[in-house]
């Protein structure tokens, strides 16, 4: 029975000192922490046998994090030296299955710290740990404590596109150091796209001649850019030679980070095209383009031989570059139209007996696919590639959502998930009126956090073909470097903790404390890291009844100091402190910041909430809005708040093909001078700005008289995401209002959804 008890009382031991407070992330599997500290001085030596050209680049490598966290440069000495003092590190031997490749153990004592791993890949890891730990303490020491640990996915991964915007040479190692920071493992390099080829391949050297050079419009929106005209404009651009690619494998090689390449096809290859035009199914030139295109219907032709070998020719010299076991083709959107219109496609699917254009890419995979398991290489590519059927063997990057990654694994097709919901860094992390340009949508720091990669509805053998996830980095908004330190820090950090850390052991409010420590490493380092996270968003709730809005302010930072204004002043270290929610009465602007150590951590966000002649009136539709875009219910347009340039921000009513036709009842007879309403204008989610707007007024609620119109003057072409007011100004009184907007009814021609019924997207109808 003692011993029961005893075993009990040390497992919940166990258990409180493993909830003790370790600055590491991602969080360690296992820590126990022990009374005193290890103090490194300079007579504190590396103690370790080295055999291999890894084990040296290794030792190099922790001499550096050691010299970075501490400011001590080691000495590096055999391990039959004195341990006392000394940092001893081995390899073990036998292998250690708990451990696995990556895993490590570190026990630091008072005397004495001990590195164990069974590859230099773990050492590296249990290396970045003691980085972090010097770090965290601005000191030269380290506190006592026992860590076991491990990752629990083996592909933990950032993308990067560098298509849109080319990223230099510099840039790119730097992007490994913050993956290898981070004990991430996968750097999946976008290197072709529709807006560049990046990559040299020596038998088609007009692959960078002309297809990694686009016209110069970099002034204007992404998807406002017209393909050129003349031939001799400003060109934008450039690609990595051969020797830049074998330095960057190089280099990612000694910080343990695999480097894979993807190639794109059928589709995403317009850069490809414009250098040889003739493997399009149409044979016809067209320029690089400097922008956005959609759909994409200028795709490699699946009918000529001479495309398949252009393509193995190409992935012949890709794959001498890259040591990589994956190669990705990517495989995604690709509009087949033209290969439905190509006789060479048409003849093929016959000879092939393929029923349909989608069984006609899973041929052009599958054959894509062979080739590369010839040459022992596997296959990695968009989920797309799920489409007409694929051999088994292949891998899915699950990017819409977790749905196809689910069903690939069902299949028995090892999965890397990739959501747009979760994994997308080129979303805004914050509001968008404090952001710089991002793509759209919103994915938090706690969004992130809170991703799970394994879906519920799978078996535990099914669960095991989720080999990792990782995020994606699209350029489009990007233009350079610091751009995309920006979008990734420090959402990386919450990423690699959910692929590093176990399930049970991630909780929200320690990692937020922890990531107090993690911005200060990157001011250190130099980041451009964004703090969005401290972003205070006031929440509003409509009270019919006595016609106020109650605000509620939150914030994603640990036990934050917020401080706000009501009177459009940028709030301070001395405004007034929140502490419950509180009410107004009247139009206002609410600020406020989080505020540490006297300074506020980001821009204040401004909120608009009007009290107006219309709020919380009784209000009927004559259409239905969607269902998925309610906004807050039945006094939506008209509870006081506007909606933002995120469509998806739950203040919007959308409209699909319909007008909206509201009637509003004042309650009495009410006096007043204008009528206004917020559209939006999104035209990559087909939301265009409506024709005009139309007020009519009303003493019973049956006849009603014009009042006047308003029309929309911006061209549905213009695609930067915008919001405009349309207003009528007219004195009047009365007691009902009729307000009609105007959907625009089809999408326009020339869009990718011609004919579709358009979205119009209203907000605050205000009256005043």
């Amino acid at each position: 029975m003692k011993k029961q008890f005893l075993a009990i009382l040390l497992s919940v031991i166990s258990l409180g000192v493993f909830a003790q407070e370790i600055d590491v992330i991602p969080q360690p599997v296992s820590v126990i922490k022990n009374s005193g500290n290890f103090k490194l001085t300079e007579n504190t030596n590396l103690l370790f046998n080295v055999t291999s050209s890894s084990e040296k680049d290794f030792v190099d490598l922790a001499t550096s994090l050691i010299q970075d966290g501490a400011g001590l440069t080691l000495q590096h000495k055999n391990s039959s030296a004195n341990p006392e003092g000394n940092i001893l590190v081995q390899i073990n031997n036998p292998f250690n299955s708990e451990l696995g490749t990556e895993g490590y153990k570190l026990s630091i004592k008072n005397d004495r710290v001990f590195l164990y791993a069974n590859t230099t890949s773990g050492l590296f890891y249990g290396m970045q740990t003691i980085w972090q730990l010097l770090t965290a303490n601005s000191s030269n020491s380290l506190p006592c404590m026992e860590i076991t640990d491990y990752p629990r996915f083996g592909w933990r991964g950032m993308h990067l596109d560098v298509s849109r915007h080319f990223m230099p040479v510099d840039f790119i190692y730097k992007y490994i150091d913050y993956i290898a920071m981070h004990k991430m493992n996968v750097f999946h390099w976008h290197l072709v796209d529709d807006q560049g080829w990046r990559i040299e391949i020596k038998k088609y050297p007009k692959l960078t001649e002309i297809g990694a050079f686009r016209a110069d419009r970099e002034n204007l929106d992404w998807n406002s850019r017209k393909t050129p005209i003349k031939g001799n404009e400003a060109k934008y651009g450039g690609f990595y030679s051969q020797e830049d690619v074998k330095a960057i494998v190089a280099y990612a090689q000694k910080k343990h980070v695999t480097v894979i390449p993807e190639i794109e096809m059928p589709a995403h290859v317009m850069s490809a095209l414009a250098a040889y035009p003739e493997l399009s199914c149409t044979g016809e030139y067209q320029a690089v383009p400097p922008g956005g295109v959609w759909p994409i219907t200028h795709i490699f032709c699946a009918g000529k031989e001479e495309t398949f070998n252009f393509l193995e020719d190409v992935l012949s010299e890709v794959m001498e570059l890259f040591p990589s076991t994956y190669i990705h083709i990517g495989g995604d959107e690709a509009t087949k139209t033209e290969w439905e219109k190509c006789e060479l496609c048409q003849n093929r699917m016959k000879q092939e007996s393929l029923k349909d254009e989608h069984e006609l890419q899973a041929y052009f995979i599958k054959r894509i696919e062979k080739f590369l398991n010839k040459n022992g290489r596997q296959l990695i590519g968009w989920d797309e590639i799920l489409e007409g059927g694929l051999n088994p063997s292949a891998t899915i990057m699950s990017w819409r959502g977790s749905g196809p990654g689910t069903e690939a694994a069902k299949l028995g097709h090892d999965v890397v998930m990739t959501p747009t919901s979760h994994c997308y860094f080129d979303y805004y992390q914050g509001d968008p009126s404090l952001e710089p340009k991002a793509f759209g949508g919103k994915i938090t720091l706690k969004k992130v956090y809170h991703y799970e990669p394994v879906p519920e509805n799978l078996t535990t053998e099914e669960a095991k073909h989720i080999i990792g996830a990782q995020a994606n980095i699209w350029t489009e908004q990007m233009p350079n470097g610091k751009h995309v330190e920006y979008m990734i820090m420090p959402r990386m950090t919450a990423l690699s903790e959910v692929l590093w850390s176990t399930k049970e052991s991630r909780d929200w409010g320690n990692f937020s404390k922890r990531m107090e420590t993690q911005y200060q490493r990157f001011e250190k380092l130099d980041i451009n890291y964004a703090t969005s996270a401290f972003q205070v968003a006031a929440t509003p709730e409509l009270d019919s009844k006595s016609k106020a809005i109650k605000i509620a302010l939150s914030t994603e930072a640990w036990q934050p100091e917020i401080r706000y204004t009501t009177d459009g002043t940028e709030p301070n270290a001395n405004s007034t402190l929140y502490t419950k929610p509180f009410k107004i009465t009247e139009t206002t602007t609410v600020k406020a910041v989080v505020v540490k150590n006297g300074k506020p951590m980001s821009k204040a966000l401004a909120t608009d909430f009007y009290i107006h002649k219309a709020i919380a009136g009784e209000l009927s539709l004559k259409y239905p809005n969607s269902k998925s875009y309610d906004s807050t219910g039945k006094f939506a347009l008209v509870d006081g708040i506007k909606g933002s340039k995120n469509h998806a921000d739950g203040n919007w009513k959308g409209f699909n093909g319909d007008d909206l036709v509201a009637t509003i009842d004042l309650g009495d007879s009410k006096s007043f001078s204008s009528v206004k309403i917020g559209a939006l204008q999104n035209v990559g989610s087909y939301i265009f700005y409506p024709t005009q707007l139309i007020v009519e007024s009303s003493n019973d609620g049956q006849n009603f008289k014009k009042l006047g119109t308003a029309k929309n003057k911006v061209s549905v072409y213009d695609g930067a995401t915008q919001i405009q007011d349309l207003t009528v100004k007219k004195k009047a009184k009365a007691r009902y209002l009729r307000v009609t907007v105007k959907n625009l009814g089809l999408c326009p021609k020339g869009h990718a959804g011609e004919g579709s019924p358009a979205w119009l997207f209203v907000d605050e109808i205000v009256v005043e």
